[in-house]
């Protein structure tokens, strides 16, 4: 689903213009960016945690030369679905 399927979506369903549900979706994606810039977590209850987490350096072979490197830490978002959408997922496993 694209970002414009999307709005479409919420927009029928809540019956809101698109307009409308598009700047709550960007002022929604805007707060995440926010908090996650500052690693701080956002908890969606029945959806999921967004948060941060840091990668420790590492070390590294270019699979051509064979040379290694030490690649820098970093921070990185993560995303840990809650037991809602875990549960969903479980179901439509068990039905394959």
């Amino acid at each position: 689903m694209t970002n414009k399927e999307l709005i479409a979506e919420l927009s029928k369903r809540l019956e809101w213009t698109q307009a409308q549900t598009s700047k709550i979706m960007e002022d929604a994606v805007s707060v995440i960016n926010t908090n996650l810039a500052n690693s701080d977590s956002i908890n969606i209850q029945g959806f999921g945690l967004f948060e941060t987490k840091r990668r420790q350096e590492r070390m590294s072979v270019n699979p051509v030369s064979k040379q290694r490197f030490l690649v820098p830490p970093k921070i990185t978002p993560a995303f840990r679905p809650g037991q809602v959408v875990k549960d969903k997922l479980k179901k439509l496993s068990e039905n394959e």
